[in-house]
């Protein structure tokens, strides 16, 4: 199951492959997705296939989920994805975390 053409494929501790609708052939998004994900504190990895539309993100969970790293997630959905209400995306991609 999916939120605003986003789907975790796969999840497990410290790893998480994301389906990426905007992802898909986009090369430009691709290079701002993986820059801006790769400044916040605790993840360690961010590798976009834009022929797939996937993003595999490794992560150091305690680090990931402190107050300031899931603020910066927040702002960092905000700014990529601004259509989608991000309390909700990352209330729906915690469970994953």
């Amino acid at each position: 199951m999916g939120f605003a053409g986003i789907e975790v494929i796969q999840a497990q501790p410290g790893e998480v492959n994301l389906a990426i609708d905007r992802l898909k052939g986009d090369q430009n998004f691709a290079a701002e997705f993986k820059t801006r994900f790769s400044a916040i504190n605790g993840i360690e990895q961010v590798e976009p296939d834009t022929e797939r539309g996937e993003v595999l993100v490794l992560y150091d969970k305690k680090t990931l989920t402190s107050f300031g790293s899931l603020l910066a997630l927040k702002s960092t959905f905000s700014h990529l994805f601004p259509e989608v209400d991000t309390f909700k995306l990352a209330t729906w991609l915690s469970q994953y975390l």
